[in-house]
């Protein structure tokens, strides 16, 4: 299956390398200078526990020059979504299916307008990145991949995508409940980019002290009441125990979650700091709107309230803002 990866961050060149060596024929698409470096070199993987592997990928950056693609993985940042799609409406009849393995739950969407939604599959990715360098990723957290029909329909393309991912050495299942499983992440997502990129701690130091677990659990149960208003299931995931957390007293909550902390620390995942935490060190824009204003403007439709979730809003986009990169 011919897989173009439409962003060549952290994520995307992961993914992508993983795929590539496990023998798809992957194209990533990217406008950054390093698109290029890619191209030449390929891209090197740090994998956890130090082991490393070199893959060649075609990497490109006018999208004009992609003429036939079977799957389209979305991977660039949420804000920069529309443009790229835009660049891409020459393949609109040419495309089997697309997935987002971006943040947010409003990322099938944007797909959705531009492909029809028959085309659409849903997607949730929990693995861990950062860019060491222009060709090379640190994998910085292993986890797992749910692919899902928008339906909960089990169909041979979800099926087939789910291979792509095991075929390089990931962990991918199919799920009957893809929006569930979307939220989860997102939930998680906000709870450590929120509290990650106010301390510049790792995930694992935040999971493990109690004040800051506390927080943390506190987002869980926020994001948590905000899907049970919207008709949304809330679902423990490996992980990602946001169903039980959410529920719990505080105490049990810190519990549980230095537990996590200390279960990523024995397996040597010691640098994961979510994509938000990293632009913001890096002095980049945010993707905050995805995170945290969706969620704060689907609260006031509903009547929830998220005192801390909009207090985390207005950090981000208060930074963004007074560096102009809004």
């Amino acid at each position: 299956m011919k897989t173009l990866f439409v962003g060549a961050g952290a994520i995307g060149s992961l993914v992508g390398a993983y795929m590539a060596k496990g023998g798809t024929d992957v194209t990533l698409l990217d406008i950054a200078d390093h698109i290029h470096v890619i191209a030449k070199e390929g891209l090197r993987v740090r994998m956890i526990g130090g082991d490393s592997f070199k893959v060649k990928v075609r990497a490109i950056s006018d999208a004009k020059k992609i003429e036939d693609i079977d799957l389209l993985i979305l991977t660039v940042k949420t804000f920069h979504t529309e443009s790229a799609l835009a660049s891409l409406a020459h393949l609109k009849n040419r495309l089997l299916c697309a997935l987002s393995i971006q943040n947010g739950v409003d990322k099938e969407d944007h797909l959705i307008r531009f492909l029809g939604k028959e085309k659409v599959v849903g997607a949730m990715c929990l693995e861990g990145a950062t860019r060491l360098g222009p060709a090379e990723i640190e994998h910085t957290m292993s986890g797992i991949t749910y692919v899902g029909e928008l339906d909960g329909s089990e169909t041979d393309r979800v099926r087939a995508i789910c291979k792509l991912f095991v075929a390089g050495g990931l962990r991918a299942e199919v799920t009957s409940n893809i929006n569930a499983a979307d939220w989860a992440k997102w939930t998680n997502f906000a709870a450590a980019a929120a509290l990650c990129s106010l301390t510049r701690l790792e995930n694992h130091k935040i999971l493990k002290t109690n004040e800051l677990a506390l927080l943390f659990a506190q987002v869980y149960r926020e994001y948590a009441q905000l899907a049970k208003a919207v008709g949304v299931e809330v679902r423990d995931y490996p992980g990602f125990e946001v169903k039980t957390i959410s529920e719990a007293d505080p105490k049990r909550a810190t519990e549980i979650l230095r537990t996590r902390g200390e279960s990523l620390e024995a397996r040597g995942m010691t640098k994961v700091k979510p994509s938000l935490c990293q632009d913001v060190e890096a002095g980049r824009r945010t993707e905050y709107e995805a995170i945290f204003g969706y969620a704060i403007r689907e609260s006031e439709k509903v009547g929830v309230e998220m005192p801390l979730t909009r207090y985390v809003y207005q950090l981000p986009k208060g930074i963004d803002e007074a560096l102009g990169l809004s």
